[in-house]
């Protein structure tokens, strides 16, 4: 009976430390898989840099190119009793100002209708009569658009039309034939402008200028426009015209992230 009993504890013992000695070579193996952690892995995680804020900068530039297109627009305004006389008499004068026109052999010239109208006119209400509307006559108006390479002919082409015939210049129009080159230059100087302002603040406020987060770009085509009267036009002998310069614009406004140094 005393055999038996310490038979038992001798088992017991034997197999907690069977146990114990198991768990010991699992730690052991744990230990030899992974890499021991340096300071670096116990360190929190640095950022790049640090975000202070944003910084929204305009930058704008101009670039002026010669204008090498002219428009101009030439009506001929009749008025007669009737419908027919007043378009009769129309045609023949506008005929007259565009057979002038083509005969200056301005280069690159080309001419087109760009509107027609007869319409009726009323014979003005008086206090006797306030609902009077009686026809008293017609008006004819016959226009053109002319459009020339030659801008120093555009002179001679206003006095050539008014001689024939023509009684209003609408419109006198001067154009690039190609303003993308003068926009792209534009465009790349204000964006340097818009930059060099960005970095003259962010080093006022010892921050250093980060990348770009928005950028918006706003570049309208412009040109010149020279507009007169039929009757001031008439007026001169020689119409004086200079071409001048044009201006083509360009404004960015971009935000950029502010860092510290």
């Amino acid at each position: 009976m005393v055999k038996t009993r310490q038979t038992f504890r001798f088992t017991r013992l034997a197999s907690q430390l069977a146990g114990a000695l198991g768990g010991l070579l699992v730690l052991v193996a744990c230990a030899q898989a992974a890499p021991l952690a340096g300071p670096e892995a116990l360190a929190p995680p640095k950022q790049a840099a640090d975000t202070l804020g944003t910084l929204e900068v305009s930058g704008t530039a101009s670039v002026t190119i010669p204008a090498d297109r002219a428009r101009a627009s030439f009506s001929v305004e009749t008025e007669a009793a009737t419908a027919q006389a007043a378009s009769a008499e129309n045609a023949d004068l506008m005929e007259a100002v565009i057979r002038a026109v083509r005969q200056s052999q301005a280069a690159g010239l080309s001419v087109q209708t760009s509107g027609y109208d007869v319409r009726p006119r009323y014979v003005r209400p008086s206090a006797a009569k306030p609902q009077e509307q009686r026809i008293v006559g017609y008006t004819a108006v016959n226009s053109v658009q002319v459009t020339l390479e030659d801008v120093e002919a555009v002179g001679g082409l206003i006095d050539a039309a008014i001689s024939a015939g023509a009684n209003r210049v609408a419109s006198l129009v001067f154009f690039s034939s190609d303003t993308e080159g003068a926009r792209l230059r534009a465009l790349t100087e204000a964006v340097t402008r818009a930059r060099a302002e960005a970095a003259a603040v962010a080093d006022a406020m010892d921050m250093r200028l980060g990348p770009a987060l928005r950028v918006r770009a706003d570049s309208p085509r412009q040109g010149f426009q020279l507009r007169a009267s039929g009757i001031e036009m008439a007026r001169a002998v020689t119409t004086p015209v200079a071409p001048g310069q044009l201006t083509v614009s360009a404004t960015v406004t971009i935000t950029y992230r502010l860092e510290s140094r």
